[in-house]
């Protein structure tokens, strides 16, 4: 779903507490119609995600509708939200909708009651269960009572047992309607005696020999098993009148719209007794209202996913309270929670949240729209990225829409303004110059409509690229847009024009044009890339090259070497295979022993080689504070950051920092288990380095720092390529800080002189 008109709150609980606040959130906001909105919570508990979706839809508005949405094939069948969304052009929201069970075949029924355009399609299982029914453009939730009934022409009651539900049970009295499995009875075994009824007159009487019966359009079939409950054969005749009557409290008249849920969540604001509960915490459903039942709120939590592990119903509860509603009932959830919805100014369905099974279900519950589409009434602003390099580009996208949100009928042109910054837009396209953060406004006929904001870098502090390209005859690679640049505030940006790096090449081994690279022979070389002081050299071979590349160089106003002050001197090592490992580990030791504090990263330290004074090592969570230096470690575990106590325990120990030099080790490059991971990781460590200087360490392939958001992430390389030995000992370095009371410096030092 496009994102228009979004507004992006992002909060950071610096401590974890008793009452589970999430230790990071991001909060996303768009419009989809007139009167109808999409808030979007991503939270992040420690050992726990949550992605949470709720859309709001004013009835108020005389556009705005309600509706049960139905598998055209029948009442009993079932279908996706999206398809069911899909049939009804007018959609603009729906969400799944009454727990269903599956008979045989492709027959279904609801466990609850459903009413659509004011005709009752099946009846209501089990008290215990809720509804929600629209009356006046307003919904009502409650539980109900249901009962049905038929009066034979002597007096003689029977109850009715339910109303469109296939079953195996005749013993009592069933009923359908037209509306059943395309007008067609269920399968009725033989000996069952079946009665149509026309305008409130049988029709036809017989006992079924095995095979289905059609329902009258305008009437309906009752089925029982006169062997068992003696009722149809005995008490009507062909031109009887039979009385019907179906008796709901709360009433049923002049309802346009009914559905039944599970538990009442919530009523006149306060929490309820859970009546249907499916425990654990697992992906659910919530139709919510306000006070008066004008404004509907379609929620969904997202389950048995590492994006979001779903709730319980006691703490979805507690969401829809956060979330505005007064009232709420519970749908049917797990695999069959789904959320769609347009975005505004587009015609195209979207799933909204994430549906673990995107099962066929009974009924879904849509909001819909019959504004009509105008002319344009403004446009919003879109931009391809957040930060780009001084003389580069990036695209803009101004979205048109009526004075309803909706798609325009029209096309006019908007204008794009430089408030603030330097460069000019042309053709949609922003093209970048100066330094900081410039500001483009939007406008039609005369008005800004909304602007955007694009910090552009002029200083780079380091290139980031792949380190080595296999290259072939006749192939061309592309490396526009798979470069990119920071600066020493962390902003980083995609090079779209590799050419503002000063590419430095053998002109008789590759050619670069509009960014691609083609080989013109075998062999092998290196691209260099420089801005001011940074610099990155990619390795290219074209069949067999044995050489290597300059290390990358950047810059950064604490990297430089220091020797006055406290150090603390970190050491990377994966491999213990060769006596060359052994001798530059005994070394790194020595090294290691003269620090104040030392580390290794990357591996297990082997005991027989670290003597008794062993340095810090990144195998699990540790915690140790020195003067002006706290240092903490986590242990990563098959390619993701543990989830559970470490994030608490990294949270506290930020928080409590009394220090202003902060070093987190890792053992091996962070990678997470999704990106609410790594934002919540990124975001907590951005927050602090706000006042603090906070450095991530693990071991990479080469030795290099980033930056990102303050934070500097640096990688230790371990030794290199032993096949070239006397490379391995010029390259291998080890990580040096120095603390005085004028702050903080770090620089990678060889491990031999």
């Amino acid at each position: 779903m496009k994102k228009i008109l979004f507004v992006l709150i992002l909060s950071l609980v610096t401590a974890f507490t008793a009452s589970a606040a999430p230790l990071y959130e991001e909060t996303e906001e768009r419009i989809l119609t007139d009167g109808v909105n999409l808030k979007t919570i991503r939270r992040f508990y420690g050992d726990y995600a949550l992605n949470i979706n709720c859309v709001t839809a004013d009835l108020k508005n005389k556009y705005l509708g309600f509706e049960l949405l139905k598998h055209d094939g029948g009442s009993d069948k079932v279908q996706t939200v999206m398809n069911l969304a899909k049939e009804q052009p007018d959609t603009v929201a729906a969400i799944n909708g009454d727990f269903f069970s599956a008979y045989k075949g492709d027959q279904n029924f609801s466990l609850g009651i459903e009413i659509k355009d004011g005709e009752l399609l099946q009846s209501h299982i089990n008290a215990d269960m809720a509804a929600g029914f629209l009356k006046d453009n307003a919904l009502s939730l409650s539980y109900l009572t249901f009962s049905g009934s038929v009066t034979s022409p002597d007096g003689t009651v029977m109850p009715i047992a339910h109303i469109n539900k296939p079953t195996d049970y005749y013993g009592g009295l069933l009923m359908y309607t037209n509306e059943f499995n395309g007008g067609e009875s269920p399968f009725l075994p033989a000996g069952v005696t079946a009665l149509t009824v026309t305008d409130g007159i049988v029709s036809g009487k017989g006992v079924s020999l095995g095979g289905t019966v059609p329902i009258p359009q305008n009437g309906y079939l009752l089925v029982i098993d006169d062997n068992m409950t003696p009722f149809l054969e005995y008490k009507f005749n062909v031109e009887d009148n039979v009385e019907l009557k179906v008796e709901v409290t709360p009433s049923i008249e002049n309802v346009d719209t009914a559905f039944g849920g599970g538990t009442l969540l919530l009523k006149d604001g306060e929490k309820t007794p859970i009546t249907h509960s499916v425990n654990g915490n697992n992906p659910r459903s919530v139709l919510g209202t306000n006070a008066d039942g004008t404004v509907i709120y379609m929620i969904t939590v997202d389950g048995r996913q590492l994006i979001s592990r779903g709730v319980s119903l006691e703490s979805l509860a507690d969401i829809c309270l956060e979330l505005g509603c007064v009232n709420a009932i519970n749908l049917d959830g797990g695999g069959s929670t789904a959320l769609v919805g347009k975005s505004a100014a587009e015609n195209e369905l979207d799933y909204i949240n994430t549906p673990t099974e995107n099962r066929k279900v009974i009924n879904a519950l849509a909001i819909k729209s019959s504004a009509t589409a105008g002319k344009t009434a403004g446009f919003w602003a879109e931009v391809q990225a957040q930060a780009v390099l001084t003389g580069d580009s990036v695209k803009l996208t101004a979205v048109a829409y009526d004075k309803n949100y909706n798609k325009p009928t029209d096309s006019p042109l908007p204008k794009w303004v430089v408030s603030q910054g330097a460069g000019y837009v042309k053709d949609n396209v922003y093209f970048a110059a100066g330094s900081g953060e410039t500001v483009l406004d939007l406008y039609f006929n005369g008005k800004k409509t909304d602007s955007c904001s694009i910090y552009v870098i002029d200083s780079v502090s380091g290139i980031k690229a792949e380190k080595h390209y296999t290259l072939s005859i006749g192939k061309e690679t592309l490396l526009n847009g798979k470069v990119s640049v920071f600066d020493e505030k962390g902003k980083t940006a995609t090079v779209n024009d590799i050419t503002l790096l000063n590419p430095e090449y053998d002109e008789s081994f590759i050619s670069l044009t509009d960014g691609k690279i083609t080989p013109l022979k075998e062999g092998g070389g290196q691209l260099r890339l420089s801005w001011g002081g940074a610099s990155r050299c990619i390795k290219l071979t074209c069949g067999s090259y044995e050489a290597d590349t300059d290390a990358p160089v950047m810059t950064d106003e604490l990297m430089h070497n220091n020797a006055d002050g406290f150090e603390f001197a970190v050491y990377a090592s994966t491999k213990m295979t060769t006596l060359f490992d052994r001798i530059a580990y005994v070394h790194a030791m020595d090294i290691l022993r003269s620090a104040d504090a030392s580390a290794v990263i990357g591996g297990e330290m082997p005991l027989d080689l670290t003597g008794s004074e062993a340095p810090l090592s990144a195998g699990g969570w540790s915690e140790n504070n020195y003067d002006n230096l706290k240092l903490m470690s986590m242990k990563i575990s098959s390619d993701i950051l543990s989830r559970g106590q470490q994030w608490v325990k990294l949270s506290e120990a930020l928080s409590g920092a009394s220090q202003e030099n902060v070093i987190i080790l890792l053992d091996s490059p962070p990678k997470f288990a999704a990106d609410i991971d790594e934002k919540a990781f990124s975001g907590m460590l951005g927050n602090f380095a706000e006042k603090k200087n906070i450095f991530v360490v693990y071991n990479g392939d080469e030795n290099f720092c980033s930056i990102y958001d303050g934070v500097r992430y640096i990688s230790v390389a371990d030794i290199d390529d032993e096949s070239m030995l006397h490379r391995a000992i010029a390259n291998t370095k080890y990580l040096s800080f120095n603390i005085t009371e004028k702050g903080i410096s770090y620089c990678f030092k060889n491990l031999y002189e």
